[in-house]
């Protein structure tokens, strides 16, 4: 169990802010905590600025989206929440994971009042029963490379991702035209992409293409 805190500015000490006001404002235990090696309050403000300026800017138009099919979403990489927060005007219900290997903001995503679990992405993901129709990877797929085949990794993205679900990978040049190709090669239907620098955005689209020519294995019935 854990302990009472004793000192106001602690977490758990005080109940979070209402709802939409915990989603944008920090929490006031962050003030003393250091995430990614800057100060939480400075930049969960600045990640969550970051991300509404996308979304309002670049997501919401010309990358190949249709919103009003969209309800289901996975942030992969999801740090604060900040895009989960960014959507909060949409109808949408968001799966924030925390990789392992990234720091622990799980707490910080919980008390947005948002949804949050940790995985290893080099491992499967149980979604049993539910499909998604969107999934997000915001630079996760380039420290992924480090530590595992991309291949395993993108058949679990195509499993978890409906037919017509939307995949959008912000990455390095490199990692994006490689995950381009393995989209081609599984017959997806790239939406949208651009290279700025060495930064890409991608947008691909899962189809329900399927082969046109059976060939039937007599080995396998002999």
């Amino acid at each position: 169990m854990h302990k009472v805190p004793v000192d106001m500015s602690k977490r758990r000490s005080n109940w979070p802010e209402k709802w939409p006001i915990r989603l944008e404002k920090p929490p006031y235990w962050l003030n003393e905590v250091r995430v990614y090696g800057k100060p939480g309050q400075e930049d969960f403000t600045a990640d969550y600025k970051h991300w509404k300026d996308i979304v309002s800017h670049t997501y919401m138009n010309g990358i190949g989206v249709s919103w009003s099919s969209i309800r289901n979403i996975m942030d992969m990489r999801a740090v604060y929440g900040g895009f989960a927060a960014a959507l909060k005007d949409l109808k949408v219900w968001v799966m924030n994971v925390i990789p392992i290997e990234y720091p622990d903001t799980l707490p910080i995503i919980y008390e947005r009042g948002l949804f949050g679990m940790h995985h290893d992405w080099c491992e499967s993901f149980n979604t049993y029963p539910r499909s998604y129709d969107l999934l997000h990877a915001d630079n996760l797929f380039s420290s992924l490379k480090k530590r595992c085949n991309l291949m395993p990794v993108f058949a679990e993205v195509d499993r978890i991702l409906r037919p017509e679900g939307i995949l959008i990978v912000r990455d390095d040049v490199a990692t994006i035209a490689e995950i381009e190709s393995i989209a081609k090669s599984l017959q997806w239907d790239v939406r949208f992409t651009h290279y700025k620098d060495n930064e890409g955005l991608l947008s691909v689209q899962k189809t329900f293409w399927r082969p046109l020519d059976v060939e039937t294995i007599t080995s396998a019935i002999a």
